[in-house]
């Protein structure tokens, strides 16, 4: 019968379609939601270090972001024949210097659904961003980043007219 609850809550919220950013987005519930309680099983409270990996490793996080010094500690990306574009993704480890160590939860969620920093200015268009990511997704994805290891690496500004210029990068350096 409780299972039978639980689809009915589930066919419920699906058939609302939500405008919520919280809403199904094809995932399934982590365990230990309750939707007939009225806890959202995709919120940020329910997020996992687990699902967060598997999220990054969906969305190909590491295929820019791992560099030489440690995973997920960024690296040059090339762009081929743009010269425009030096690419250089930031350290996404915990180092409270060099990584995302000063950046809050929410600071880094949303840059990951709009594509802005922690200052509102905007990522270079390279950097995948989705607005429709849910919080169970976002925030999963946030703590596993927060479970790296720390590593000490200062990346370069990237360069990614017009946002940012290639005098703007020789002062972050």
């Amino acid at each position: 019968m409780k299972r039978l609850v639980v689809a009915l809550a589930f066919a419920a919220l699906a058939a609302c379609g939500s405008e919520d950013s919280n809403a199904l987005n094809g995932q399934s519930a982590p365990a230990g939601g309750d939707p007939a309680g009225g806890i959202d099983p995709l919120g940020k409270d329910n997020a996992t270090e687990k699902a967060g990996l598997e999220a990054a490793t969906k969305r190909k996080c590491g295929d820019c972001h791992d560099g030489p010094k440690g995973k997920m500690s960024g690296r040059p990306t090339s762009l081929g024949k743009d010269a425009s574009v030096e690419l250089y993704p930031p350290n996404l480890t915990p180092d409270k210097d060099t990584g995302i160590g000063g950046w809050s939860d929410d600071q880094l969620a949303n840059a990951m659904r709009t594509g802005l920093d922690r200052q509102g200015l905007q990522l270079c268009s390279q950097m995948k961003h989705d607005a429709q990511m849910s919080d169970f997704e976002a925030y999963s994805i946030v703590k596993y980043l927060r479970t790296l290891p720390a590593v000490s690496n200062k990346v370069l500004r990237s360069v990614c007219p017009p946002l940012k210029t290639k005098e703007e990068q020789a002062q972050a350096q």
